[in-house]
């Protein structure tokens, strides 16, 4: 197993801890907030904008690149780095999660032994979903960051699809991990998940399977992360030169929470998907731009945000675009919150690093 993870520094009253992922296109300070780029692109953002705020990783949705443009199409445009003009990490989920979804919300499909068969959401044309494939594709978009194909189930699944998720989940894992061996380049970094619900004993022996297979140089979460006892859990099985991954969390809240719990990277659509409705994060709380109060309101979001919303424009202003269903209204919520969470890393690395960390995590 090839070393791509440094422990800079630690807290000493939690497992909080600072890092260092080392991929193709430069480092990556962590802990460390990696938004949703499913689509190649983050909604109503441009690159630069991404890289002016100070973002260290985007993450590409595999399940929906596959179908719109299609991997052909962005391996002929030089790959997704080059696609997007996105020139920092890119880290690729394995679809697992979208087209089980499909499979059981929507009963479009069915999991078998060495994949899933499925029809998509777009159009209901049949495909089929193998960990060989899955890996392909992340290797055709040229992600630095890869993760095995995983069968997640949900925190209160009974015992026996919880334990065919931890049997597939390693046998996926180990044929995954064959076919990158063999196609992928030096540097690019292959990460499994870790599966097993709300069940404890499952949970190790998932990773116990998992490390036999790799071993490998980062674990994530696999399923919800809800329960806030199995996500430690989980987390203390994973050793400490190891990247631990919390898939789809979460709020600011939900982060500091899993910091202090050992994990180092996070991905989620809640920053620029609760922008769009409106919710904006700021360090004194929570703001709701409809409501009245803020109707002649002439303060910005918030007074030293760098983001171009609280620069240039007044809360009173802003609340009036939303109301009036401009576009900009979204554009810009969309900046300020994920500046928001580039300074709330920040804020949480350094005082990690300054051992403040116990004190800023009283305050949330």
């Amino acid at each position: 197993m090839k070393k791509v993870f440094t422990v800079t520094s630690e807290d000493k009253t939690t497992r909080a801890r600072t890092g260092q992922i080392t991929t193709a296109q430069g480092p990556v300070l962590t802990p460390a907030f990696v938004p949703d780029a499913t689509l190649g692109v983050v909604k109503h953002l441009s690159s630069l904008e991404l890289k002016t705020m100070g973002l260290q990783m985007l993450l590409g949705n595999i399940y929906h690149l596959w179908l719109r443009p299609g991997v052909p199409v962005v391996k002929k445009m030089g790959g997704l780095h080059q696609f997007m003009d996105w020139h920092g990490p890119i880290i690729t989920d394995s679809g697992g999660f979208q087209v089980l979804s499909l499979v059981y919300k929507n009963k479009m499909g069915k999991v078998l032994a060495n994949g899933i068969k499925f029809k998509d959401h777009l159009t209901g044309t049949l495909h089929f979903l193998t960990p060989e494939k899955s890996i392909d594709m992340q290797l055709g978009v040229g992600s630095d960051i890869l993760m095995v194909l995983d069968y997640p189930v949900l925190e209160n699944s009974n015992l026996k699809d919880n334990k065919q998720s931890v049997k597939l989940t390693t046998a996926w894992a180990k044929e995954s991990k064959n076919y990158f061996d063999k196609h992928s380049r030096k540097d690019q970094i292959l990460m499994a998940i870790i599966q097993g619900a709300g069940n404890m004993p499952l949970r190790k022996q998932s990773f116990e399977e998992l490390e036999k297979v790799g071993p490998f140089p980062g674990y994530g979460f696999g399923g919800p992360p809800l329960n806030e006892k199995i996500l430690a859990y989980t987390a203390s099985l994973i050793p400490q030169d190891r990247i631990r991954y919390v898939m789809g969390g979460g709020t600011p809240r939900d982060i500091i929470k899993a910091v202090a719990m050992g994990w180092d990277l996070f991905d989620c659509v809640i920053p620029t998907r609760n922008a769009r409705h409106g919710l904006l994060y700021t360090f004194k709380g929570e703001v709701r731009i409809s409501q009245t109060k803020y109707k002649l309101d002439k303060k910005p979001i918030e007074a030293d945000c760098p983001c171009l919303a609280c620069q240039t424009y007044t809360k009173a202003y802003l609340r009036h675009l939303f109301k009036a269903k401009e576009p900009l209204a979204l554009r810009l919520f969309s900046l300020h919150n994920l500046t928001f969470y580039m300074r709330f890393m920040k804020r949480i690395r350094k005082s990690i690093e300054t051992e403040r960390f116990s004190a800023l995590l009283k305050n949330y």
